[in-house]
């Protein structure tokens, strides 16, 4: 059955840190082992993401002395709708379950819809953003 625990699974988790990391160097691109160091995603797991979101049209991807990956479109123009994919549906349970399992799918969707990559970043730079006194 879906619950809200499904949102932000570890791989969930990873998608969003690599996402993030190339919205940070947008239009630039970032090196796969540059991402996995900064963002403490593993490596091979985060090579897997990348072809993932290549093929889902979010990332290009490159090789050589110059490639990486990089965001296809601005950080403003991705959704997280887009980002997360949506929950599988059950069809076991009860009338119950079944309500509550779509209530919540219906409730993630409605907190993503007005949400992209931008708006994420903007957050995760706020939160860690140092204050800088000059006098």
């Amino acid at each position: 059955m879906y619950t809200i625990m499904n949102v932000m699974n570890k791989t969930n988790l990873y998608r969003i840190e690599a996402l993030l990391a190339l919205s940070a160097a947008f239009p630039g691109a970032r090196r796969a082992s540059d991402i996995a160091r900064r963002r403490a995603v593993p490596e091979p797991f985060l090579a897997r993401l990348l072809a993932e979101l290549a093929r889902a049209g979010l990332v290009v991807t490159s090789r050589g002395p110059a490639g990486g990956a990089r965001l296809a479109r601005p950080p403003a123009d991705i959704s997280l709708l887009e980002v997360l994919p949506r929950p599988e549906r059950t069809t076991s349970g009860g009338a119950g379950a079944q309500w509550l399992e779509s209530r919540l799918a219906e409730s993630q969707r409605q907190a993503l819809a007005g949400l992209n990559l931008a708006a994420l970043l903007a957050a995760e730079q706020a939160a860690t953003a140092t204050a800088d006194f000059e006098i």
